[in-house]
């Protein structure tokens, strides 16, 4: 009897189905197993049917929604999570017959590492290769079959996009990547068609803690700050990393920082630490002495609402 109520209280939790060619296709979509465990915790969450609210909220639905897994589907009470980006994947890997079984894409044409790493310290101007970018790289050549003429005019169609840094054009390539592309003049067409600034806006989302589609006035806010400010997307960043620090980051705050930032003329990063340090000195009440440059309080309490006129 007690293997009767086991067995029914199993079956009545519900399941969640995961076919086994998935498993098997791991490898050719670059999904590791904990990547997996969290696509499954996901799609349980999914079927429990909360409210878009709810599942806005579930750690395991943003990570999926943020690695580009899963996307949101429909308006108001019919907003749902759909897992068709991992099926679309999928469908693709089925379709190759290399990737289907497991092997590597072949390599297209010579592959020179250190021109490439070269090509980067002279742009930036600092050797500032990090041991995840050289990664992101091999994988351009291993996985997507990408040469280094190939991948030295993505990376430049990217840097003049502001997108110089790993964390950018690693998401802009696997797009590149999944859209078939692989001649030079589909890249620069790709490149060219692509909005930016809505990436832009979505990565900016993404970093305080915001999901979902990208609004009119949030475009506009960051057409603000880009064209009438002139302020490049790492600064922009760099404002949100300070509002991350509040209970409630968004949009408000980071226009806040950055307006206080164009009223004293900041420029570059540089320029941002110097403002932050003058603002904090400014409103926060001092201890004691403190030495140089030296940031007077403590990351978690400061308040930026009363800082920057936001009560």
């Amino acid at each position: 009897m007690e293997q009767l109520d086991f067995n029914r209280w199993l079956i009545e939790g519900g399941q969640v189905v995961v076919p086994l060619q998935l498993l098997e296709k791991m490898q050719c979509l670059n999904m590791t197993p904990e990547n997996l465990g969290c696509i499954v915790l996901a799609m349980a969450r999914c079927q429990q049917n909360l409210p878009g609210e709810k599942l806005a909220q579930d750690r395991w639905v943003k990570w999926c929604l943020s690695e580009g897994w899963a996307v949101w589907q429909g308006q108001g009470l019919q907003k749902r999570i759909s897992f068709g980006p991992l099926w679309n994947r999928l469908y693709k890997a089925w379709q190759e017959p290399g990737r289907a079984n497991g092997q590597a894409v072949p390599q297209k044409g010579d592959f020179n590492y250190g021109k490439i790493l070269k090509w980067l310290d002279q742009e930036r101007g600092t050797l500032s290769i990090t041991l995840r970018e050289k990664q992101v790289i091999q994988e351009l050549n291993l996985k997507y079959g990408w040469s280094s003429d190939f991948i030295l005019i993505f990376l430049q169609l990217a840097f003049e996009r502001e997108l110089n840094q790993v964390q950018n054009y690693q998401p802009v390539a696997r797009r590149v990547y999944e859209s078939g592309i692989d001649t030079v003049d589909g890249l620069v067409s790709f490149m060219n068609e692509l909005d930016f600034i809505q990436y832009k806006v979505a990565e900016l989302k993404k970093y305080i803690g915001q999901y979902g589609g990208v609004t009119k006035p949030q475009r506009e806010m960051y057409l603000k700050w880009h064209r009438q400010w002139n302020f490049g997307h790492e600064l922009i960043m760099r404002a949100a990393e300070e509002t991350v620090r509040t209970n409630n980051p968004n949009f408000k705050y980071i226009d806040a920082v950055l307006q206080d930032w164009h009223e004293k003329g900041v420029r570059d990063i540089q320029g941002a630490e110097k403002a932050l340090v003058q603002h904090e000195h400014k409103h926060t009440p001092q201890r004691g002495k403190t030495g140089g440059n030296k940031r007077i309080s403590q990351v978690g309490n400061r308040d930026i609402e009363k800082m920057y006129g936001l009560e």
